[in-house]
């Protein structure tokens, strides 16, 4: 997907919460005229969708670049975002006046409401857009087939441009390896919480070491009593003993 019919389902998206808040009318806003309410809300919703997206662009960034947590620095991104938004809606609501908006205890409420609308459309975004929403740009790399299925969580943590498909998964010391088609990142985590993150996914962990998804397996091979699996990137990965009769069952090995 281009970036311009993105960001163009997604401003569609976010004038729709604008409505649908409008028509609830909540912290008050419901005495409001009708068209009134309605053009409040579609109008803050996307001045605000306008002032956070870029935001995030720096938080999703601060998180491949660190080991910051992804949900810690969108929440960072929201605290930053909220505040010019609130200081827009306290000045309007304010009479059109700074004076004594920035310190009242009317001003902090404010900022705790569009702190939360902000966190609510937040999740509803990164449902509707798992993958797409990570970044402007399309997210296709040129390898393996367009999924249907959202990304997993584990695509996070890896740097921007990693490709869409991980083949395996693969222990180093401390660190995990992501294998794709010519392409690996290093991640200093578990496997067990690599695999977690793969979510969906279809694959096994066929090793204490490897984990293999099953769209990556091209054949199998022995060697004496030890089996291995030849992926479509080319690489090789032992199959532990205890694993061998459970891929034999699901058409791995043959």
């Amino acid at each position: 997907m281009t970036w311009q019919k993105q960001l163009a389902i997604e401003l569609l998206v976010i004038s729709g919460i604008g409505l649908i808040m409008g028509l609830l009318g909540p912290f008050g806003t419901y005495a409001m005229p009708f068209a009134l309410r309605l053009a409040y809300w579609v109008i803050f919703i996307l001045v605000g969708y306008l002032i956070f997206r870029p935001i995030s662009f720096a938080a999703i960034w601060l998180h491949e670049a660190t080991t910051v947590p992804y949900w810690g620095a969108m929440t960072m991104a929201l605290l930053v975002a909220g505040l010019p938004l609130s200081m827009m809606i306290g000045f309007m609501i304010n009479g059109f006046r700074w004076q004594g908006l920035m310190f009242s205890d009317d001003f902090a409420l404010l900022y705790l409401q569009v702190i939360g609308i902000g966190l609510g459309i937040s999740l509803v975004m990164r449902n509707l857009f798992p993958r797409e929403h990570r970044s402007t740009g399309d997210q296709g790399d040129g390898e393996g087939p367009d999924h249907t299925l959202p990304l997993p969580a584990l695509h996070n943590r890896l740097p921007q441009g990693f490709p869409d498909t991980i083949l395996a998964l693969g222990v180093e010391d401390h660190y995990v390896r992501v294998h794709a088609t010519e392409r690996s990142e290093m991640l200093l985590m578990r496997l067990g919480d690599a695999i977690r993150e793969m979510e969906h996914i279809e694959g096994h962990q066929v090793h204490r070491s490897w984990w293999v998804a099953a769209e990556a397996v091209a054949s199998a091979k022995r060697q004496d009593r030890n089996w291995r699996l030849l992926l479509t990137n080319g690489l090789e990965i032992p199959v532990a003993r205890n694993r061998v009769a459970a891929l034999k069952q699901i058409g791995w090995i043959k």
